[in-house]
């Protein structure tokens, strides 16, 4: 397909007999979890981890909406001490459709580590239920004033496709 462009700045026309085509690009899906690594321990995750949500939407409740082919990045951050580090260490499918077509993603390994993951496939019908909606398990780790924390932590939100 070829497409000449107008010289007054106007939309490209089509030539001839040519149809037009549609182009879907990917969206790049940054979810951030925001810790206060001084206070965080296993009875208020809730409480000192979040994604930077409204505090009428809980972690479980928090949702990113993505399409097949976008790409999601997981990835941690202080908010108490800059020093402190957030690690990424996987996404864990829990239930619904695996909209990455697989029930772990692994972090990069790193000190500050991430996860990243390509969205697979986008929204199914199975026995009339629109099936969009992923459950999944995010595990986390603290590294606080150098040392790394012993226990790792889990928030569960969810991620839809549409």
């Amino acid at each position: 397909m070829s497409l000449m462009a107008c010289k007054d700045n106007t939309a490209p026309q089509l030539r001839g007999s040519e149809l037009p085509i549609n182009i879907y690009s990917s969206n790049v899906h940054v979810i951030t979890l925001y810790v206060n690594t001084a206070e965080i321990n296993n009875t208020n995750i809730d409480e000192t981890a979040n994604f930077g949500q409204v505090d009428s939407i809980s972690n479980e409740d928090f949702t990113t909406h993505v399409r097949k082919g976008d790409i999601v990045v997981w990835k941690g951050v202080s908010v108490s001490d800059p020093l402190d580090i957030v690690s990424i260490s996987s996404i864990n499918h829990q239930g619904g459709p695996k909209l990455f077509n697989k029930n772990l993603l692994r972090g990069n390994g790193g000190d500050n580590e991430v996860v990243v993951g390509v969205v697979a496939k986008g929204p199914e019908m199975v026995d009339g239920i629109l099936l969009n909606e992923e459950k999944y398990v995010l595990h986390f780790k603290v590294q606080r004033n150098g040392k790394p924390q012993v226990q790792p932590y889990k928030i569960d939100p969810k991620i839809r496709s549409y």
